[in-house]
């Protein structure tokens, strides 16, 4: 999830301060890719670990006094060390600097990228450790003293990955010790020596030492070719004076290593700092759960006497829609039923990236929902694929889903690439568009909430462009279309599929003249996330789009769907809903409750009407299943306006307020 990075040097290695300096600083600008809500260093030498983090993003932090001072006074005399992490928040408020990384128990310190999912049950099993953050990385320090890392440092570790659930590539050190251990269990980390073997850098991605080597000019002292990927569930303990490396795998038994006789102090110059504007504080409601619920109401006796096709389940309100004298929609009527291309065209598909210039045979974007767990489990298990995860976070990625997606790719070993948006300012950005949204509600409109999401296909391009792979596989079901987004702007057909992106020029042209005219009828759009929507629009529409789709090859069923990740990887439900859909997104069910409330119908209903043309469930079964599916939890309608900052009582007032399209 987050980026951490490292550069080790012996003390018979003649770097100088200034180039390690820089060095440092580009490796944690390139590593803002993957968090930019705090960030941190630890430097390591022959005296002191001092230690400086703060809430703000590297490209802040790499200019502050504190950081410029750790370099100069740091000594050379028996090696030393810097490490340091970009952080995407996820357990703990980056407003509490204990919360940040590097993380600090009593001797130990360690940098993490990951998750532990079940960080809350191993405190509440090990009752007698005292917990000091909220951050779930520091129940690994802790369960590293309860096993007594003094008496064999290696044992004690693996000891510790016995009881972690989650993903974990870390690097750990000791005041005492003059080692720093590395391991990850799903091979997101990378190190490379130097020629000269004094020297080892590392970092979550094989690119950002890439960059780093070319941009500082350091092929001097290392060689791209030698950048080697630390493999699932192997680390290397690193002996700093000498950088001389014991490489260790989780399940073999562990060579001792005991607790070092350097007295070291710890000295953390942290300060905390205030949120600057774009990191918009979450909002605390306070309020019963129970009012939101009340108001979390829809007139279902008017939406369930609303015409409805006879064969799949659309409403009379959808827009654009025409029924024929049978009583069939004109959207049934021009559905074509898909024919699978089976397993074998997939793999014939994956071969041709062998020929590249990669490790891998393709890139498969993870967003933690049942469809692309369900796609990763079946690269790698069912067809042996070789595999990188992807996974774009703009601030609406739930943590449910950042859970998942960790279960995931350390059960299967799979690397994970995260690319995070500046999550504050696109939150902001969201606030902005949903107030502009509120003075003026038009279902036209609503689709501007999710426009920070769609720089996902450039961020997809470029992730392929730099790892040299041919293929993009994505878990999206074609079952998934929602036509009715766009069609209640311009009432356009969408492409080939119902897939939005292929619309052709002229339907593109038409949405933003469509949009220019809700634009002037509500100034309060021209605000400064305008930009940001624009590169959605350009990501979105125009970028090149040679994506393979998992499911056009292999069959969807639900049920099988749901069985292997929930029964083989524990894959987490949402509470509130026995939905499996949508549950890893935290705009869903702001915008399908404004849906529901104003025009009768969500994407439950598209969904569930596609199932039926593919004749996966039938209509009489549908149907009486979707007033459940098409209720909104009151939590998670909370949980969105917390988020953005704006107030879930006076917003669902204001939806509320509406004329619907099933007034009569």
């Amino acid at each position: 999830m987050c980026g951490i990075i490292g550069w080790i040097t012996s003390e018979k290695s003649n770097i100088s301060k200034e180039v390690f300096r820089e060095g440092i600083e580009e490796l944690l600008l390139l590593s803002e890719t993957r968090g930019k809500e705090a960030s941190g260093i630890c430097c390591l030498d022959s005296k002191k670990i001092r230690i400086y983090k703060d809430c703000v993003r590297a490209k802040q932090i790499t200019k502050t006094k504190e950081f410029k001072n750790i370099f100069e006074e740091m000594t050379s005399s028996s090696g030393r060390m810097i490490m340091g992490h970009a952080r995407m928040v996820t357990n703990g408020d980056q407003d509490n600097s204990q919360n940040n990384q590097p993380v600090v128990r009593n001797d130990l310190v360690c940098i993490h990228n990951g998750i532990i999912v079940n960080d809350l049950k191993l405190w509440k099993d090990n009752a007698d450790l005292p917990r000091q953050a909220e951050v779930d990385t520091e129940v690994f320090l802790a369960l590293m003293e309860k096993y007594n890392y003094q008496d064999n440092l290696l044992e004690a570790f693996k000891e510790c990955l016995h009881d972690v659930e989650g993903s974990l590539s870390i690097a750990l050190i000791d005041r005492t010790s003059n080692y720093v251990l590395l391991y990850t269990n799903t091979g997101s980390l990378y190190a490379v020596r130097s020629k000269d073997k004094k020297m080892i850098m590392f970092a979550s991605e094989k690119y950002i030492i890439e960059q780093t080597v070319k941009k500082k000019r350091l092929d001097c002292y290392f060689a791209i070719p030698s950048i080697k990927k630390i493999n699932p569930q192997n680390g290397l303990l690193i002996d700093i004076t000498n950088c001389r490396v014991k490489r260790f795998n989780s399940s073999e038994v562990c060579e001792k290593i005991k607790k070092g006789d350097v007295e070291r102090d710890i000295v953390d110059s942290s300060t905390k700092t205030s949120r600057k504007e774009e990191c918009i504080p979450r909002i605390n409601y306070h309020g019963e759960i129970s009012e939101v619920e009340k108001l979390l109401q829809v007139d279902t006796s008017k939406i369930n006497k609303l015409r409805r096709c006879t064969k799949c389940l659309l409403p009379e309100t959808f827009p654009g829609i025409s029924f024929n004298e049978q009583g069939v929609c004109s959207i049934c009527k021009d559905y074509k039923r898909k024919k699978l291309k089976g397993e074998n065209a997939l793999k014939q598909l994956l071969q041709e990236n062998e020929t590249r210039e990669s490790e891998y045979d393709c890139i498969v974007p993870l967003s933690g929902g049942r469809d692309s767990c369900y796609m990763i489990h079946y690269m790698v298990k069912e067809m042996g694929a070789r595999v990188v995860a992807y996974t774009y976070d703009w601030g609406m990625v739930t943590d449910l889903a950042r859970r998942n997606i960790q279960r995931m790719c350390s059960e299967l070993g799979v690397e994970h690439i995260l690319v995070s948006a500046d999550i504050g300012r696109k939150r902001k950005n969201i606030q902005l568009n949903v107030k502009a949204w509120l003075k003026h509600p038009q279902l036209a409109t609503v689709p501007l909430f999710m426009a920070g999401d769609k720089q996902f296909f450039y961020y997809a391009q470029l992730l392929k462009h730099q790892m040299h792979i041919d293929n993009i596989i994505f878990g999206m079901n074609s079952l998934e279309e929602t036509q009715f987004k766009v069609r209640f702007a311009s009432h356009r057909k969408t492409g080939e599929n119902g897939i939005h992106y292929d619309l052709p020029t002229s339907g593109k042209l038409d949405l933003v003249m469509a949009y220019a005219k809700e634009f002037a009828k509500n100034p309060a759009y021209i605000n400064r996330s305008l930009y940001d929507s624009f590169l959605g629009y350009l990501s979105y529409y125009f970028l090149p789009k040679d994506y393979v789709h998992f499911f056009d090859y292999i069959l969807w069923d639900q049920k099988t769907v749901e069985n292997v990740i929930i029964n083989e990887y524990g894959w987490e439900k949402a509470k509130g809903t026995d939905e499996t859909w949508r549950i890893g997104d935290g705009t869903a069910p702001f915008y399908n409750y404004i849906y529901y409330k104003m025009a009768g119908f969500t994407e439950f209903d598209t969904f569930k009407s596609n199932q039926i043309r593919e004749g996966i469930v039938d209509r009489e079964t549908a149907l009486a299943s979707l007033e459940t599916s098409n209720r909104v939890s009151p939590q998670d309608f909370i949980w969105y306006c917390e988020t953005i900052g704006i107030n879930p009582i006076e917003t669902l007032k204001t939806i509320n307020r509406q004329k619907t399209l099933y007034d009569k």
